[in-house]
């Protein structure tokens, strides 16, 4: 009896060791940090302030382009330019921003009349500008989480061009015959909508949250409306670009 009452006794201890021993190994310990502490998530960003530069292709369709063509030899291709903007975007979803831009660029070229020159030979010259200004308001749907060092995204939405076309130098009064200096000018708003795509890498990594990203993306617009002003005669005019941006986007 005493020797079954000792291993009794020894079972019993054995077993009240081993569960105190499973409790105390199941807690963190008390001084030092919880195992996932260092392992802190990258936190999702709620806004972004972007800056870029790039370079824009235009599609014109109006009899205006047409007519600069054919009398003047100044085609789309001679008002290609660069252009710059600024962006704000704010979230509404994790992974859903509104996209609020401005973006701006102008162009200026010189043509002659191919078919008509001055008594001496000298050609009949006028300067050309053409400058456009986006206002956009756009969804941009961001791929990946912010966790991630390179992160796609989708844009796209609408878009409002503040469109200012510009003649100046000598034109001629077909009949009279006359030569004589004056200055076109056209001023129009022109909705329309854009999209695009691009990739942010992340060069460098707050603390806390957000990042400092380097951007590039591809871009489409398109708008439509007429001509006005002294170009009214001319009708419908459709705008159509597209181009590279490359730039700095700031998320916190």
């Amino acid at each position: 009896m005493t020797r079954t009452r000792h291993i009794l006794m020894t079972l019993l201890a054995t077993v009240s060791f081993a569960a105190a021993t499973a409790a105390e190994s199941a807690q963190p310990p008390r001084r030092g940090p919880y195992p996932d502490a260092s392992q802190r998530s990258v936190r999702d960003t709620r806004f972004a302030f972007s800056t870029y530069g790039g370079f824009r292709v235009l599609n014109v369709t109006s009899d205006l382009f047409v007519a600069n063509e054919f009398d003047f030899g100044i085609t789309d291709d001679d008002f290609r330019t660069g252009s710059f903007g600024f962006e704000f975007d704010f979230a509404v979803l994790p992974r859903v921003d509104i996209s609020i831009g401005i973006d701006n660029g102008d162009a200026e070229t010189y043509g002659s009349y191919l078919d008509l020159v001055y008594e001496d030979g000298g050609e009949i010259e006028h300067s050309a500008q053409l400058a456009v200004t986006d206002l956009s308001l756009g969804v941009r749907l961001r791929l990946l989480g912010s966790a991630a060092r390179v992160r796609p995204y989708l844009i796209g939405g609408v878009t409002g061009a503040y469109y200012r076309y510009t003649e100046v130098g000598d034109f001629v009064d077909f009949e009279t015959a006359d030569i004589y200096y004056d200055v076109f000018e056209e001023t129009s708003f022109l909705p329309g909508f854009f999209a695009g795509a691009g990739a942010d890498v992340a060069v460098v990594r707050f603390r806390d949250r957000g990042s400092l990203d380097l951007f590039g993306e591809f871009r489409y617009v398109r708008s439509q409306g007429e001509h006005t002003e002294g170009f009214d005669g001319f009708g419908d005019l459709q705008l159509n670009r597209s181009g590279g941006l490359f730039g700095l986007r700031i998320r916190w």
